[in-house]
């Protein structure tokens, strides 16, 4: 199996326990704070991970990359930002997550697509599953 593919089964199963813990956390914080909060502790346990091997590290070969991971953060804080208040208007879980999760399946995909990603039959049949997926949990979740 490819190495990427494990490493995309992991981002996965963690993101299905950011889901867990962000739904629990909805009730008992503040939205914003609650999205600083999982943001600065991403930093600090990153950190703990990247100071032992600073001087070993690149940590970046071109400026743009630099630029997309801070834009990738500032759509990370407002996905727990999202995602709390979600919760937080009493969403369940079984509901929420996999709405956020296969929506942004589905908005990637496309993104995706423009960006150059081939498109073949298979992929739009899973995208169209994951789509049909999501509005019937929002269909009964009414």
């Amino acid at each position: 199996m490819n190495l990427g593919i494990i490493y995309a089964i992991a981002a996965a199963i963690t993101s299905a326990f950011w889901v867990v813990f962000e739904q629990q956390a909805a009730s008992k914080i503040n939205y914003l704070f609650g999205a600083i909060v999982v943001s600065l502790t991403a930093s600090a346990i990153g950190l703990v991970f990247l100071l032992p091997k600073i001087k070993s590290t690149i940590l970046f070969t071109n400026p743009k990359g630099v630029l997309f991971a801070a834009l990738a953060g500032i759509f990370a804080l407002l996905i727990d930002y999202f995602s709390l208040k979600s919760y937080g208007y009493g969403i369940p879980i079984s509901v929420a997550g996999p709405i956020i999760i296969g929506g942004s399946i589905a908005v990637s995909s496309v993104i995706g697509f423009f960006m150059g990603d081939s498109v073949t039959l298979m992929k739009i049949f899973g995208l169209l599953l994951v789509i049909i997926g999501s509005e019937i949990l929002v269909a009964f979740s009414a």
